[in-house]
């Protein structure tokens, strides 16, 4: 979530400023299993002790693999590449990987693991993209030299702006990226006016799918108790909707107001409730906060977070000093 506020403060300052941000949201095709174990060990061999190195070398060399498949085993076969997925040095080991990424001081580069975020800021797109795009072949050059695949089908380029523009493409390795109005990272959708409105309307389509698969369980004839079915809209239905509601309760109220009546809709399921009940009754009795209370709440939680952290560029995103005030919207430190 500190990735992601970073990100979007860099793009917010922008519209403030009425400036231009165009982005480039790159995908690693296969970033953990095609991991240059050679090069991997020769990058820390230059940051590691000997007998650190000598150790991952043990980990990561003569690695085999079968196929079983019914009663048919497949023969073992050596693992050539990548970093065992699913283990708790795997990530550490692909960030050690990566950590010499080239960087430009025009350029923001914004990496959590494989997920890399590239945004340019100019009061010029012309010049703005340019930047961009001087970035992102240095990226390509060295992900050809460090044998690290690029999907550029599945990389996205879009320009954030509040501006009218005249499109420039971005290519990487020859192939012009796709344009969009909006791009996945991390989790949370980031559309080119960042209102949140898309990002929104995907999580209200994810629960209505959910709560229909799990009508059977929720609905009128279950045989749940109202307990467990309030324990199952807990810690299954709203975890959807709450993650990263500390950035995007930003929104509007009336996209604040598309989560709420879902979160109406599936209090009404779980109890049964006649179409007099008012609604207010049914989060009182049930003790469910609304959508409102519960952003205020994480926003709070988020905020104590953020002053206790040992990174001191995290603790700068709560930070107003030299904050434009342009545009009527709320910011993450609004929501307290």
């Amino acid at each position: 979530m500190d990735q992601v506020h970073r990100v979007t403060r860099i793009i917010d300052q922008a519209f403030e400023e009425k400036k231009f941000c165009p982005a480039v949201f790159i995908d690693v095709s296969q970033a953990f299993d095609c991991v240059w174990q050679e090069g991997l060990l020769f990058k820390l061999s230059g940051i590691l002790p000997g007998n650190y190195c000598k150790l991952l070398k043990s980990y990561l060399e003569e690695r085999t693999f079968c196929v079983t498949f019914n009663t048919a085993t497949t023969e073992k076969c050596l693992i050539k590449a990548g970093v065992p997925q699913g283990s708790v040095i795997g990530p550490l080991l692909y960030l050690l990987y990566t950590y010499d990424l080239p960087i430009q001081e025009n350029v923001t580069t914004a990496m959590f693991a494989d997920d890399t975020a590239i945004l340019s800021v100019n009061k010029s797109h012309a010049v703005a993209t340019d930047n961009l795009q001087h970035s992102i072949n240095k990226i390509a050059l060295w992900c050809q030299k460090w044998k690290i695949k690029l999907n550029q089908a599945k990389s996205v380029h879009v320009n954030f702006t509040l501006r009218k523009y005249r499109f420039e493409p971005i290519t990487m390795n020859g192939q012009i990226l796709p344009e969009s109005d909006h791009a996945k990272y991390l989790g949370m959708y980031l559309d080119s006016r960042l209102n949140w409105k898309h990002h929104v309307r995907k999580k209200r389509a994810e629960m209505d799918i959910k709560l229909r698969k799990m009508y059977w369980l929720l609905g009128w004839n279950s045989k749940l108790s109202l307990y467990n079915k309030r324990l199952v809209y807990i810690t299954i239905l709203k975890p959807i909707w709450t993650y990263g509601v500390q950035l995007w309760g930003c929104t509007k109220k009336s996209n604040r107001r598309i989560i709420q009546v879902f979160q109406n809709k599936a209090l009404r399921t779980i109890t049964n409730a006649r179409w007099f009940v008012k609604n207010e009754l049914l989060h009182t009795d049930l003790n469910i906060p609304t959508v409102d209370e519960v952003i205020r709440i994480f926003a709070c939680s988020y905020e104590e977070r953020l002053h206790k952290h040992p990174n001191t560029e995290v603790i700068q995103l709560l930070s107003m000093e030299g904050d434009i005030r342009r545009l009527n919207r709320l910011k993450p430190y609004d929501l307290v």
